[in-house]
């Protein structure tokens, strides 16, 4: 908890320095807590609650939550509503209906079915955008042969995410060739390359996949990801030669696993609630996992060459050239270790592999303007304003 040493002076104490610390409190996440924080530990919604943007809370039952226009909002002249209403929907089919009667103006946060998904995308008012989430597969890196770089990248790269997000999924995802959605520069990335697989495993001491243990695979009681784990065992069997146990269990069971360390692979998803590099590698790795983001001078030649030739071995003396660490176990890494995490560095080292982007889905009401969304699946309401005199178009077109 930071304290605050007067009315308006917050302190902030770093176990190191972080020059994206504005940006960071910045996240709507960050309001002011007045006296314990005990208001938080209620049942429901306390209307008391101080809130530092454009509405204020000033009613809750079970039809949902009613926001007002905040008095105080240094900007309040320019918020286009006066009110607006959270109505809370059971299923996504509820909220459809509302909307379709009228009774809503809005849609956000449903889960539709891939069928209601294609009905609705011809429709002006219906609009998708990639979500901050990301679905992948973890290593457990004290799993033999898990711990060779060149294994890891021959599962990753053996795996054709467009056929799992366009075929499997039905467009309902957007394959993950990195780690993070908004992060997409169009220049590293994790590519579907069965030749170039084949070669890692070769050059790991498994050609064609001879000795190879059977991968366990752990994954929820869930039938779309049951769907997904036998699409990529099916991958790895016909592009590698390589056999997959698919371990179902439910979510504590998962997290026992991973503890015992009983897995080989495990599904994960996460929602990352920020658009910060650092941050969002951190929530997906672990803020004490040592993924050295630049190689050292002395090994940048020899990784270009297992980049090119993966035929080339790992330096055994020195510097370990998958992850410029040392060969020996090396303790926790200082947080700057920490603070210089990449999205290229996490590519390379490929302690995960990256699955599928999440979509979020919304419908939205031609006279509603400003309505925008983004990968937070959280719209600022700010700039919204309703059009009360807009008419639908005549089938003549006026």
């Amino acid at each position: 908890m930071f304290p605050a040493t007067d009315e308006r002076t917050l302190k902030v104490e770093l176990s190191s320095p972080d020059k994206d610390l504005p940006r960071l409190v910045a996240n709507p996440i960050f309001r002011p807590v007045y006296g314990d924080g005990s208001s938080f530990e209620r049942s429901g919604i306390d209307h008391s609650i101080v809130t530092n943007g454009p509405f204020r809370i000033t009613e809750t039952d079970g039809d949902g939550i009613l926001l007002e226009r905040a008095d105080h909002y240094w900007n309040r002249d320019a918020v286009g509503l006066e009110r607006v209403r959270f109505v809370p929907m059971e299923t996504a089919e509820k909220a459809l209906e509302a909307y379709r009667a009228g009774s809503i103006d809005a849609i956000t946060n449903a889960n539709f079915e891939p069928l209601a998904l294609k009905l609705l995308a011809p429709f002006e008012d219906f609009r998708r955008t990639t979500h901050s989430a990301l679905n992948y597969y973890d290593f457990n890196l004290k799993s033999a042969p898990f711990r060779d770089r060149r294994v890891r990248e021959a599962l990753a790269i053996s795996i054709d995410r467009e056929r799992l997000a366009d075929g499997e999924l039905e467009g309902s995802v957007e394959p993950a060739n990195r780690f993070l959605s908004l992060n997409d520069n169009g220049k590293i990335g994790v590519a579907y390359d069965v030749e170039v697989a084949r070669g890692h495993l070769a050059a790991a001491g498994f050609p064609n996949g001879e000795g190879f243990p059977k991968i366990r695979l752990v994954i929820n009681r869930n039938n779309l990801q049951q769907r997904i784990a036998k699409f990529i065992a099916r991958m790895w069997r016909q592009n590698l030669n390589i056999e997959t146990d698919i371990i179902v269990k439910e979510a504590a069971e998962i997290e026992a696993a991973r503890a015992s360390g009983e897995y080989d692979l495990m599904r994960r998803g996460i929602v990352l609630p920020t658009a910060d590099e650092l941050v969002s590698l951190a929530a997906i790795f672990g803020s004490d996992q040592a993924i050295q983001p630049e190689p050292t001078p002395e090994t940048t030649a020899e990784i270009g060459k297992r980049i090119k030739d993966p035929s080339v071995a790992p330096t055994t003396n020195g510097p370990n050239v998958e992850t410029g660490l040392p060969v020996e176990p090396s303790p926790s890494p200082k947080p700057s270790a920490v603070q210089n995490l990449t999205e290229r560095a996490a590519i390379f080292e490929l302690r995960a592999i990256p699955l599928y982007f999440p979509k979020s889905y919304a419908m939205v009401k031609p006279y509603v303007s400003g309505f925008e969304m983004n990968s937070l699946d959280a719209p600022s309401l700010k700039d919204v304003t309703i059009d009360s005199g807009w008419h639908p178009r005549s089938t003549t077109g006026e």
